[in-house]
């Protein structure tokens, strides 16, 4: 999420407000459903970055 620029905050290893955030974010860039679960659509739109 962060190399694609849409998560700044710290990496703590907690899934909380920011990184959902965030996950909708690169949905919404990927042109995929914003929910913010990183789902296998999702997840595998990340990889490809």
């Amino acid at each position: 999420l962060r190399t694609i620029g849409v998560f700044e905050g710290a990496i703590d290893g907690v899934f909380g407000a920011e990184t959902q955030t965030a996950v909708r974010a690169a949905q919404r860039r990927f042109g995929l459903e914003a929910d913010g679960v990183v789902g296998p659509s999702t997840w595998s739109a990340l990889l490809r970055k």
